[in-house]
């Protein structure tokens, strides 16, 4: 840990789990080592551009591919690097529940102002095997914590009756559902006790959602085009519906186009391209190939007109 300790490293903000979450990369050097300065760079670029709160350690992050070692430092980094109103969350799942509270444990005493944690994956838990986990994962803890439900890549979804459960029983503070459907953000919405937040993680989603009780969204895209989201989640909240109109198309444009490359390898690309993040790569997700930086660009172009208003010297 560094000398120089910023104040809310001691003591995190008690913020709102609302707004606009950032799920950030973790940026590696050329030999694929974690480059500390690179990811205190895009940091503060986020924190600058106003959003509300950097995700560090998500599966934008690869958090699978993160060493043990390494967490605290980028956990710490990140944390340092946020300026303004911005604060960090920190993925915090693992296979085992040992694990997760190392993590968890690890990423409190830094100051995280919140946790976000997978289910255990790879082995599927049975669901009073989950539920131990995430009792196991909230006690005494300061700061909230969210489940976060993402079957495409945990291998099954988190049961909405589950997560309200531990809700009402103080464990759980909200979820990110990152399940791809509109119905599944409900599902977590319908029956969720008071002050509980619902973010979807699907950027294609975010205006909906939040039209229908979500309290904000977490938003890969930001990584790329931060004002427009800010913008998007912003309009949104405010129930602003020719602004959210008109921005959230753009975000769907902006979503295909990182979908034609490998994730997240593509998402880091786009971020170099439209606004000079200095960004780094760790194998197996390595830097795109021509022809795959061929296609993304070549998706890109038709959209770079509608994103340029969103783009310039603070990113």
């Amino acid at each position: 840990m560094g000398p120089h300790l910023k104040a809310h490293r001691l003591s995190p903000p008690t913020m709102a789990l609302d707004g606009l979450s950032v799920p950030v990369p973790t940026l590696f050097g050329a030999d694929g080592s974690l480059d500390l300065g690179k990811n205190a760079k895009f940091a503060r670029a986020l924190s600058e551009a106003k959003v509300d709160h950097l995700f560090v350690l998500g599966s934008l992050g690869e958090f699978p591919s993160v060493t043990e070692s390494e967490r605290p430092r980028l956990v710490e980094i990140v944390i340092d690097s946020a300026t303004g109103a911005t604060d960090v969350w920190v993925g915090v799942g693992a296979p085992s529940t040992r694990q997760a509270i190392a993590n968890a444990d690890s990423a409190e005493s830094l100051g995280a102002a919140a946790l976000v944690a997978v289910p255990p994956y790879y082995l599927h838990p049975s669901p009073g095997q989950i539920e131990r986990y995430y009792r196991a994962l909230g006690e005494s803890r300061t700061i909230p914590l969210l489940a976060y439900n993402i079957p495409s890549l945990v291998g099954y979804a988190l049961p909405p009756e589950l997560v309200h459960r531990l809700a009402r029983d103080g464990v759980l503070a909200g979820v990110k559902d990152t399940a791809g459907s509109l119905a599944s953000v409900e599902g977590f919405l319908h029956g969720a006790p008071a002050g509980f937040a619902v973010m979807p993680g699907d950027d294609s989603l975010a205006s909906e959602a939040i039209a229908r009780g979500a309290t904000g969204a977490v938003m890969g895209m930001a990584n790329l085009v931060p004002r427009l989201c800010v913008q998007l989640v912003q309009s949104a909240r405010m129930k602003h519906g020719s602004a959210v109109a008109n921005l959230q198309p753009i975000v769907d444009e902006l979503v295909a186009v990182s979908r034609a490359g490998p994730f997240p390898s593509a998402d880091k690309f786009l971020a170099a391209q439209l606004w000079g993040a200095d960004v780094g790569y760790r194998a197996p997700f390595d830097p795109l190939t021509p022809e795959e930086e061929k296609a993304v660009l070549g998706r890109l172009e038709p959209l770079r007109p509608k994103l340029a208003p969103f783009l310039g010297k603070s990113a």
